[in-house]
């Protein structure tokens, strides 16, 4: 059927598909153009197939043959094939045997010394196959290389946007801390001012008690004197006036001895604690102006540089009052520490002196011998947390950072099937992340100070060198339970430091 109706919509002249087809006085059709070509060379036109003389101004669009051909243009060629035979050429119906370069063809042996192909590079099918294969494997090759580049920079990509969550979580713990430290330092200074004015304040009540009793008393002699005094008048006259001038002189002597009612230190601790009073006042004054103008300005520039699909997420943040719950920074576990081990006040900080009498000792295998470790607290069971260790001393000091589950730290569960330990190896010659006793791979780069990001629910954990910001490595993997921060240090006098 898509043969012959290839075969109604040929022009007769051409032998190519009817271009903008006519139909002339006669009823045969013909391209427009071939039948034109026809009529230039000839004074009275015949019809190709007829022979009927035709008018040259009577060509009448079809439109509707038109339309037919150029579906039939559009068909795969295969359609026009008889099932189970060779794809024959269209045109000539001879076998395809040739490709033409330029024009990307199957050619039969009449296109290939036609017109239209003469000049072409034209090459017989399985020739041009073959050529063609080399550069598809060719091709292939390049689209391998970069299927391993894309999957390269996406790596790092990712690195990038993990490193880029660690840190913003850092900054977030970051301000979290300052802000406690500074709310505890307000309270500090709350208490103490407010005590000092209770102290004040209860030396002004003792001072108000001595006051009044020291007057009291100088209030009762002086009445004495005078009922002494009185009591004469009316007395004898020899009683009156025996030993008067002793007692005229006692009376016209007395003075009122009038104690300070506030003494000078404690007027001058009452002046200390309003000149600090103001201090604070003002300074604190002068914090809230510049926090509300600074903060209002950093604020508009923050918001007004959000979309309104991101303006619509931070309306829906700041309802969502988990999304700033507290991060604890970490300290180190004093209780599951090697006792090898010392640690700073504030659980910051372990450094590591190896005993003489321990080197022999034969007791119970530690966890992850050879190194001496520390775990670090609070553990993770959802959400994330970031910190960073520094690590200090002797050149060729090695340790090891990273996150175990508690099943990690019996030594026998280190070459376990399951993983429950995710670290990262550091000496002065570079750094290796492992998990158990597996090493991924070897990384060169020097390492004195890196970052630790673990989030729970996706299962990652990201190390990145905390001084340059550098994405080192992630492992992707799975927690069923809580981990907790690992610490390790193998070399005497090493050390750790945690931030923040």
């Amino acid at each position: 059927m898509a043969s012959k109706l290839q075969e109604e919509v040929t022009c007769p002249i051409c032998l190519e598909i009817l271009q903008d087809p006519v139909t002339i006085d006669c009823g045969h059709n013909f391209c427009h153009q071939c039948i034109s070509q026809v009529g230039e060379t000839t004074e009275e036109l015949q019809c190709p197939l007829c022979k009927v003389t035709v008018s040259k101004n009577t060509f009448r669009p079809n439109k509707l043959l038109a339309s037919l051909a150029e579906k039939i243009r559009t068909m795969d060629p295969t359609e026009f094939q008889p099932e189970g035979e060779e794809t024959r050429c269209r045109k000539h119906k001879e076998k395809l045997h040739y490709f033409c370069e330029e024009d990307g063809e199957f050619l039969c042996v009449v296109c290939r010394d036609s017109r239209s192909h003469k000049s072409h590079n034209v090459a017989l099918v399985d020739e041009a196959a073959q050529n063609y294969k080399v550069h598809i494997m060719s091709q292939v090759q390049d689209l391998g290389q970069k299927d391993k580049e894309i999957i390269e920079e996406k790596k790092r990509g990712e690195g990038a946007i993990q490193v880029f969550r660690a840190l913003v979580h850092l900054e977030k713990l970051k301000i979290l801390e300052e802000f406690k430290h500074l709310h505890l330092r307000l309270e500090e200074e709350e208490r103490f001012l407010l005590s000092r004015l209770g102290w004040l304040e209860h030396a002004g009540a003792r001072q108000i008690e001595q006051y009044t009793t020291v007057t009291n008393e100088q209030l009762t002699s002086l009445r004495k004197i005078t009922k002494s005094l009185k009591n004469r008048l009316q007395a004898p006259p020899m009683e009156l006036l025996d030993d008067i001038k002793d007692t005229l002189s006692r009376s016209k002597d007395f003075q009122f001895l009038n104690p300070t009612p506030i003494p000078a230190d404690l007027e001058r601790k009452t002046r200390e604690a309003k000149a600090r009073h103001v201090v604070i006042i003002k300074s604190l004054e002068e914090l809230k102006d510049n926090l509300k103008a600074e903060g209002k300005k950093d604020m508009s520039t923050f918001l007004d540089s959000l979309n309104k699909k991101e303006m619509e997420k931070w309306h829906l943040l700041q309802k969502n009052n988990s999304a700033f719950h507290t991060s604890v920074p970490v300290t180190l576990d004093m209780i599951s520490a090697d006792r090898n081990l010392t640690f700073s006040q504030d659980l910051k900080k372990a450094t590591l002196y190896i005993i003489q009498d321990n080197l022999n000792n034969q007791g119970k295998p530690r966890p992850f011998y050879p190194f001496h470790c520390v775990r670090g607290s609070p553990s993770l069971s959802s959400g994330c947390r970031v910190w960073e260790v520094e690590i200090q001393g002797p050149s060729g000091g090695v340790a090891m950072v990273g996150v175990a589950t508690e099943l990690a730290m019996l030594s026998q569960s280190q070459n376990s099937g399951t993983n429950c330990l995710w670290a990262l190896r550091i000496s002065s010659s570079g750094c290796q992340p492992f998990t158990n006793c597996n090493v991924r791979e070897n990384v060169l780069i020097s390492l004195k100070k890196v970052g630790v990001y673990v989030d729970h629910d996706r299962g990652d954990v990201v190390f990145y060198d905390a001084i340059t910001n550098k994405h080192i490595y992630t492992f992707q993997t799975s927690f069923d339970r809580q981990v907790f921060p690992l610490f390790g240090l193998l070399a005497s006098c090493t050390s750790i430091t945690l931030s923040p």
